[in-house]
């Protein structure tokens, strides 16, 4: 089974909340003919109009960051704000499975939850 596309993607879920080509561009302020190009693969978007495009499509900025090979710059702040414990983290980490990663990112929010 081959991987879903950004472009392939995007085109699904906007079909699957019905919301026209032209629709969905003056949404996140770029053409309809954009939005053709970037659903068909022809176009590379930002990481500031997959934001838009993840709002206007009510979904996870992440799930396109990730679909385009992308890093959100507000998660780079953090890499390069931490950049040695990033790093080391990850390289910890890299054994986790799904469900240990879900419990690590309760455990985050649970001690940015008490930093308020």
């Amino acid at each position: 089974m081959t991987r879903e596309t950004l472009g392939q993607m995007i085109f699904r879920l906007r079909t699957e909340k019905k919301i026209g080509v032209r629709e969905l561009g003056r949404k996140v302020d770029v053409s309809g003919v954009h939005i053709s190009s970037i659903e068909k693969d022809k176009a590379r978007p930002s990481p500031e109009l997959l934001r838009k495009i993840a709002g206007a499509l009510e979904i996870n900025v992440d799930r396109l960051m990730v679909r385009a090979d992308q890093i959100d710059p507000e998660v780079l702040k953090v890499i390069r704000g931490n950049s040695y414990a990033v790093h080391d983290f990850l390289r910890t980490a890299k054994g986790l499975k799904k469900e240990q990663w879900e419990e690590l990112k309760k455990e985050a929010q649970k001690m940015l939850d008490k930093n308020k």
